[in-house]
């Protein structure tokens, strides 16, 4: 059932991105959990686990085993001379039926049932790792997402100031050709315009990336997608070092690499228990037709065997101690693999702390910014008209203004990308996240 809805999801996802509605945050999370490769295989490592503790519990269980043989003999057998004959030899052939029942149920195996321990902490590490691969697949999604808006609002803004600038060539034109402004000033403003331009192509370029970036994600082609409509986003919660601690205590990466620590101990453990003995309960039943010692034709016979079976390790060349080093080195591996995840969570979560107040901080800067900036270029146009300023200035004045308002744009969305960058880190990024994200969106 899970597999038919998925199919049904990915389905109606794919009709939707055909269509000409823009596809939101939401959609495209829920089409990248139906059909992302890298979470496919980490459900797959899910399963391997399981089925390796599957293996190690089946060395506890009992097992029983059947083996039959039928055989085709040919006794030839010397017959002493006597005094009243000489020596012959008899030959006499005869089926054989032979058949063995065998039970085995362990009593005693310590390095069995250790291992079975480990492989259960392997399954809740795989389960985690998979966890975090949710977490890293949305956090990349809204990434490429945001990414897309950033360039998409650069291209209306592009687009915006090449309309001005189209009039401003065309009112020089009547200036100059009226003797009230030189060719310089011509020049001038035909060069900006052929700077936005290039500016254009270089940002719709980086549009049709992010567009494909998105597709790869979420495996179904996004022509276009829903923009960002809320004015005021909200503030940054909590303080840094609740964040730290958050990140440090719930990250499923830590978490999981604890429990690869947890189930490298249990292997080391397995591997010393090598050295003890093993106690198993033996039961068979052994039926044979003619099938004796070396095939010998004997009478029919059933025989019932209960026994107790002692293996006691004794030398194996070396290979039990190189077991045990081997363990011990998985072991250390993996703790030195947990200290610098944890540094390096710790490192990322104050970062993305620090990022996300800075563009908050940003965003109310570079919109006032922006203001200052529409004023300077409305003063020096007024100037320019008049004669005071010259067409430099006044190009400077609209290049600063759009270089503003990208940045103003660029702050919105690198402030939504460092709260999600900081829930992924703390561990809390959750499709609940997502959800309050898509809500800021455009509604279809």
């Amino acid at each position: 059932m899970r597999n038919i809805a998925k199919i049904l999801l990915a389905s109606m996802v794919t009709v939707c991105a055909a269509s000409a509605t823009a596809a939101n945050l939401l959609e495209l999370y829920d089409q990248a959990l139906a059909t992302n490769p890298t979470l496919k295989g980490k459900e797959y490592m899910v399963d391997q686990a399981k089925a390796q503790k599957d293996q190690a519990m089946s060395k506890l269980l009992p097992q029983i085993s059947a083996i039959g043989n039928l055989s085709w003999s040919n006794l030839a057998q010397v017959v002493p001379a006597t005094a009243a004959a000489r020596q012959t030899v008899d030959t006499v052939s005869y089926e054989g039926t032979r058949g063995l029942v065998q039970a085995r149920q362990a009593l005693f195996d310590l390095p069995s049932y250790l291992r079975l321990q480990g492989a259960g902490l392997t399954i809740q590490q795989t389960e985690l790792e998979l966890q975090a691969t949710h977490m890293a697949v949305a956090a990349d999604l809204v990434e490429r997402y945001f990414l897309v808006l950033e360039a998409t609002d650069e291209m209306s803004a592009i687009g915006g100031e090449k309309a001005l600038t189209e009039g401003d060539i065309k009112r020089i034109q009547r200036m100059h050709e009226l003797q009230l402004a030189p060719v310089t000033d011509q020049l001038e403003i035909e060069a900006y315009y052929q700077t936005l331009l290039t500016h254009e192509i270089e940002i719709e370029n980086a549009r049709l990336v992010g567009l494909e970036k998105l597709r790869e994600l979420a495996g179904v082609p996004v022509a276009a997608i829903a923009p960002l409509v809320k004015e005021v986003l909200p503030d940054v919660p909590g303080k840094i070092d609740e964040w730290v601690v958050e990140s440090t205590q719930k990250n499923p990466t830590l978490i999981a690499l604890q429990y690869a620590i947890n189930a490298a101990e249990k292997i080391i453990a397995s591997a010393r228990a090598e050295h003890l003995p093993q106690v198993a309960l033996q039961l068979t039943e052994t039926y044979a037709d003619n099938g004796g010692f070396d095939n010998r034709q004997l009478p029919r016979y059933t025989v019932g065997t209960v026994g107790l079976q002692l293996t006691v390790p004794i030398y194996s060349g070396g290979g039990t101690e190189a077991t045990v080093r081997d363990a011990i080195a998985r072991y250390q591996i993996a703790g030195e693999k947990r200290a610098g995840k944890f540094r390096e969570i710790e490192r990322e979560a104050r970062t993305a702390y620090l990022d996300a107040k800075a563009s908050r901080s940003r965003i109310e800067s570079t919109r006032r910014e922006v203001e200052a900036r529409e004023k300077a270029r409305d003063a020096q146009q007024r100037s320019y008209e008049l004669g005071v300023a010259t067409i430099v200035a006044l190009l400077e004045s609209k290049k600063n203004l759009l270089k503003a308002r990208f940045e103003h744009a660029r702050a919105r969305y690198v402030y939504i990308r460092s709260l999600t960058a900081l829930r992924l880190w703390a561990g809390s990024l959750s499709r609940e996240s997502l959800e309050g994200i898509n809500a800021w969106l455009a509604k279809a």
